[in-house]
């Protein structure tokens, strides 16, 4: 069981990224408005597009791919701690992980309250997805400290190849840099998407072969 759930930890990454293209893209966005500009439009895109199954389905493909996310991060912690045992880097590693986890899965519960639009105004309604495109901006955010945090603990101390350490800096500055900008933003998202399945793949095909090997217990 370890082992499958190691390797599953190594998919993380590929996981997160089908969790978010499959999950959101594909099957919950064509439920949600494209803009919140107008609290009436709103309103009447909602009522025009019940929650169906799909829609349900793709809520619970994301949640996967988020926890996919924590798994991942913890495989990566495991890496970097293997080389350095007492640093915190692998800590603050799960806990950008874990943080970007918890703002994402708080901000679904008034998206879902929204749903209930016999309940609510339109401008309550619209407030209250509001809150969910807020958390995404904060969950990007951790998610590049995320990923530039690992790629400068690998460069530091080890744990994934040189190539995927500056790969991981680098998708780690273009999702942060991006937050300037939300059109910027959706163009740098690439890059980091792009780390997350090149690390998975890599951990997946070479990780197993070049694990760090443990030190021997002090007697």
């Amino acid at each position: 069981m370890s082992k499958i759930l190691t390797r599953v930890a190594d998919a993380g990454g590929i996981l997160f990224v089908v969790g978010l293209m499959v999950g959101y893209v594909v099957l919950i966005s064509p439920f949600m408005p494209e803009s919140l500009d107008s609290p009436g439009a709103v309103l009447t895109h909602l009522q025009s597009h019940p929650p169906t199954a799909r829609f349900w389905a793709g809520v619970w493909v994301e949640s996967a791919g988020l926890v996919a996310l924590v798994l991942f991060a913890a495989r990566l912690a495991g890496r970097i701690r293997a080389h350095e045992p007492g640093s915190w880097l692998p800590s603050a590693v799960v806990g950008l992980a874990v943080g970007s986890f918890a703002v994402k899965i708080g901000s679904f519960a008034p998206s879902l309250a929204a749903l209930h639009i016999d309940r609510y105004d339109a401008g309550t309604v619209t407030a209250l997805l509001d809150i969910n495109d807020a958390a995404f901006y904060v969950c990007w955010a951790l998610d590049g400290a995320f990923a530039l945090l690992v790629g400068l603990a690998a460069l530091a101390v080890g744990g994934l190849p040189r190539w995927l350490g500056v790969f991981a800096v680098v998708a780690g500055l273009a999702v942060v840099l991006g937050l300037v900008d939300e059109t910027l933003l959706e163009n740098m998202q690439l890059v980091f998407l792009v780390w997350m399945v090149a690390t998975s793949g890599w951990l997946l095909i070479r990780g197993s072969r070049t694990a760090p090997v443990p030190e021997p217990a002090l007697a």
